[in-house]
């Protein structure tokens, strides 16, 4: 199924508060030819879909950014962005999506973005508590995931899928870290074949 990134765009702007920028780009070998030295040294090794993954969600952050210059991969793997920047990364086998923010309320963000495709029941058991049975197993996984990102961008410990617990409003969820019951919150929709989600730590 193709993706349409600027359906995908348009849906990620809707989920953004002001002074967060959002963007999404397919993903395309042509980008490997604009990483700068030290981008393309960091996936020397890796297997051509990674180095094009990586490529092209470099271009968009640049973009987002307005920036020409490298970003290098930082200690914890994530994007080593400008100083003064919070920002996320993400993408799957076809498209790259990330949010950038200069605000300095803004401490951090997280963002994902998964297929809607259904997920095997043994990888939904590993995703979903029993208090969330009723969720999409996908959709969980992309919701944790953008949690996740946020929680660690300040800091947090690496978590299980079950210490993060989920509730949805509408559009807007709320991911609760336990046993510490700190609570992240976000905006989700799905589009375009997709799972998007967004959170935002202020």
């Amino acid at each position: 199924m193709r993706v349409d990134p600027v359906e995908l765009a348009v849906a990620l702007a809707a989920l953004a508060p002001p002074g967060i920028v959002t963007g999404a780009r397919l993903i395309t070998p042509d980008d490997l030819g604009v990483l700068h030295g030290e981008e393309r040294a960091a996936v020397a090794h890796a297997v051509p879909g990674r180095r094009h993954e990586f490529a092209s969600g470099r271009v968009l952050l640049r973009s987002l950014l307005g920036t020409s210059e490298a970003i290098p991969v930082g200690p914890t793997r994530a994007p080593l962005l400008p100083p003064g920047v919070v920002g996320s990364l993400a993408h799957d086998k076809m498209v790259a999506v990330a949010a950038v923010s200069r605000d300095p309320a803004v401490m951090a963000l997280g963002i994902d973005v998964e297929p809607t495709d259904p997920l095997p029941a043994e990888m939904a058991r590993v995703i979903l508590r029993d208090d969330e049975e009723a969720l999409d197993a996908h959709l969980a996984f992309t919701l944790k995931e953008a949690a996740y990102k946020a929680w660690s961008a300040v800091g947090g410990r690496m978590l299980d899928h079950h210490e993060v617990r989920l509730s949805l409003d509408g559009a807007s969820f709320t991911a609760t870290v336990l046993p510490a019951e700190r609570q992240l919150r976000g905006r989700f929709a799905t589009v375009a074949g997709r799972h998007i989600a967004l959170v935002v730590v202020a």
